[in-house]
């Protein structure tokens, strides 16, 4: 298999989404390529070496606050020495996706460049649109997304030539803020991150762990930062998933300040959490109310169809559990969207009520009302990402938020209700963490903290199991299917959601059909529909069971050669395993960000009487301390073949020195993803 680096999308990981390319110019660049003297010595068995690795950002803003608007330009530029064949591999090509959707009305792409040293020194300019474009096979990575990227060779490209890449984004997505670390894939001579804001725009930040102090400078308009950091060892992993780097490296986190776009002055200064958590109930939960009689009958209309639930009449419900019929309201019924109409902008919650559909914070909104309406003891509470490591009490910042929710009394202790649902769901990411709780009710309360352990991450409740009926009919080529989702448990919460909000739209199986598009865009020939597709259950309490259903047919997916009938590992099977990247030099420990069990089982009954050819080589069994992984494969009948796939984590917490085993799990499904299952006819 020919392994790909996307080269032009490092920038994809810089924002948390990927940027897409239609178009873009050469770049004009600023100096000469720079003149590589000497490898340190650490460094020259390495597969290749970064030279210099640079991120400028430049943004203007405009705008009312909390509407703030920006466009920021991004240029991030690279250079580096190819020392084998491994990272020549990885550099041989330009890779540039491209716009689709919104992205594309707030991401453009405006330069992308690349030159080549030659170990003469000769400096090739390369102008990328006129590079040649490669006919991809079945057996390319990118054979499958070919019409989302342009791709484009780097002619006579060899081991020992340096290569400089750069490319500059201008982007519309407003920058808060980040968490930021310098080290990269291969061991890297220098790094620098830069960040230039309006005078208008203060920055705040903190460095850790020894990361060198920025240079500050400004002019006349602008404040300019940059960190840089020199003779950095390669740490592949430092932003890879399960990675909690910052126990481990340096880095520094940054904020923009926006106060100065308010309308009004503020009324103090933000010193504290508690400070900080006041200002966003100011500026975020104020609950309006439009219509009164309204919000008082869906209420009343609320109660009366759900105190049965309770065995209770509409006025002997108490608090909680008026509570809890709204949230199943809000569980079931009401739609979520991204963003509101303008007209809506202004309406009270019971607008959105008796409509079904709010936005984000107008939901926060309703729930805070709600605690008040039902007297119910709540605080808004904070958490930070698990992965980004412990709050820093010092440094009060809305960059260290990973989330606002409520937390409330619940007999006699507390739960959580987070805006997505459920009743008492954590996020995992929150879990085992220290959560700031304040009293709306009184501006100078002090906070109070709680920690919900990390129970539900170990859960033994934490399923996904998947069982599929596969009617295969080898002479018509198609392949009919019914599936039968279900989830408990952290599985439950991931997988939920987009399912759930299309079945409130009333979108489900249009949903489901561009999901399976997106399965198999770029394979023409693989026609499909699904039918029949339904939630059949979902529960808002522990273990928070979920299950859906569908039919699908698909035309084409088998590939015939030589008598015998092909189909892809990756189609039949698709468990989301824990990568572990780097696993075999790690620097840094792994983290898992729960734990499981992921079940897919399979009934494969074909037109004809087969056997499986390669049953034995497809056949896994791996298990340890941290993970295990396992195929089996039995024939049930002459034309009938179950599958089944079980993928199972155990621990939380890997040991850098441990993170082989738990790879030995993920790879062996590797194999099995990137193999074919191989049958003929039976004799």
């Amino acid at each position: 298999m020919k392994k790909n680096s996307l080269v032009l999308i490092a920038i994809s990981s810089f924002f948390g989404w990927q940027a897409q390319a239609q178009s873009f110019s050469d770049y004009d660049w600023k100096e000469d390529m720079a003149v590589v003297k000497e490898i340190p010595k650490e460094y020259q068995d390495a597969d290749a070496v970064i030279i210099n690795n640079e991120t400028y950002s430049r943004g203007t803003f405009s705008g009312t606050f909390p509407y703030i608007e920006q466009l920021a330009t991004y240029r991030t530029q690279q250079h580096i020495k190819i020392q084998n064949e491994d990272a020549l591999e990885k550099y041989n090509r330009i890779i540039v996706q491209k716009f689709k959707g919104r992205i594309a009305d707030y991401v453009q792409y405006k330069n992308v460049d690349v030159r080549v040293r030659k170990k003469d020194g000769k400096v090739t300019d390369h102008s990328v649109r006129s590079l040649k474009q490669p006919v991809l096979s079945e057996d390319d990575d990118l054979y499958e997304r070919r019409k989302d990227l342009l791709i484009y060779e780097i002619p006579n490209l060899e081991v020992g030539d340096e290569i400089e890449i750069v490319n500059v984004i201008e982007s519309k997505f407003l920058d808060q803020g980040r968490i930021v670390n310098l080290y990269s894939d291969y061991p890297t001579l220098n790094n620098s991150y830069t960040i230039s804001v309006p005078l208008k725009v203060r920055l705040d930040g903190r460095i850790y762990n020894n990361m060198p102090k920025p240079d500050v400078r400004k002019t006349s308009t602008n404040a300019i930062y940059k960190w840089e950091m020199q003779n950095l060892k390669a740490v592949p992993e430092a932003n890879s998933s399960g990675t909690i780097f910052t126990k481990d490296l340096e880095y520094f986190v940054y904020e923009l300040n926006f106060d100065a776009f308010r309308a009004d002055a503020m009324s103090f200064q933000i010193e504290t959490w508690s400070d900080l958590m006041w200002q966003y109930s100011e500026d975020f939960l104020k609950v309006r109310v439009r219509k009164k009689k309204k919000l008082e009958e869906f209420y009343n209309n609320l109660f009366v169809e759900g105190a049965t639930m309770f065995k209770k009449k509409p006025e002997e419900l108490g608090g909680i559990e008026k509570l809890f019929l709204l949230n199943q309201y809000i569980a079931t019924k009401l739609q979520i969207v991204g963003e509101l109409e303008d007209f809506e902008k202004s309406e009270g919650i019971e607008y959105f009520l008796v409509n079904g559909k709010a936005d984000y914070r107008s939901m926060m909104r309703i729930y805070r009302d709600a605690f008040e309406r039902f007297e119910v003891e709540h605080y808004l509470a904070i958490a930070k990402n698990r992965f980004d490591g412990p709050i820093d009490m010092t440094f009060v910042t809305n960059t260290q938020i990973g989330g606002y929710f409520f937390v409330f009394k619940n007999g006699e202790g507390f739960s959580v209700i987070n805006g997505n649902g459920a009743w008492g769901e954590l996020p995992w990411a929150f879990a085992d963490t220290k959560i700031l709780m304040k009293d709306l009710a009184d501006r100078k309360s002090e906070l109070k903290e709680i920690n919900f352990q990390d129970l539900d991450l170990v859960s033994p409740n934490n399923k996904r199991f998947i069982r599929s009926q596969v009617q295969i009919n080898l002479a018509e080529n198609a392949i009919t299917q019914k599936v039968s989702n279900s989830f408990a448990g952290m599985y439950a919460r991931g997988a939920r959601g987009g399912v759930v909000a299309a079945n409130k739209a009333d979108t489900l199986l249009k949903t489901m059909g561009l999901s399976f598009e997106n399965n198999f865009e770029g394979r023409d020939e693989i026609k499909f529909v699904v039918d029949a597709a339904k939630v059949n259950k979902f529960s808002t309490m522990p273990p928070y069971d979920f299950k859906y259903s569908y039919n699908l047919t698909v035309n084409n997916l088998i590939k015939e050669e030589d008598g015998k009938y092909m189909i892809k590992g990756e189609d039949m099977i698709g468990h989301n395993v824990r990568w572990v990247s780097n696993s075999e030099k790690r620097t840094l420990d792994y983290n898992l960000p729960y734990l499981g069990t992921d079940t897919e089982d399979l009934y494969l009954v074909f037109d004809k009487d087969v056997v499986l050819e390669n049953a034995e080589e497809l056949t896994q069994s791996v298990d340890n301390a941290y993970a295990s992984y396992e195929l089996k494969v039995t024939q049930m009948k002459p034309n009938m073949i179950r599958v089944q796939s079980t993928y199972i984590t155990k621990k939380l917490f890997v040991p850098k020195a441990d993170a082989a085993k738990l790879q030995e799990a993920n790879e062996a499904f590797e194999k099995v993803s990137d193999a074919k299952f191989i049958f003929k006819l039976a004799k």
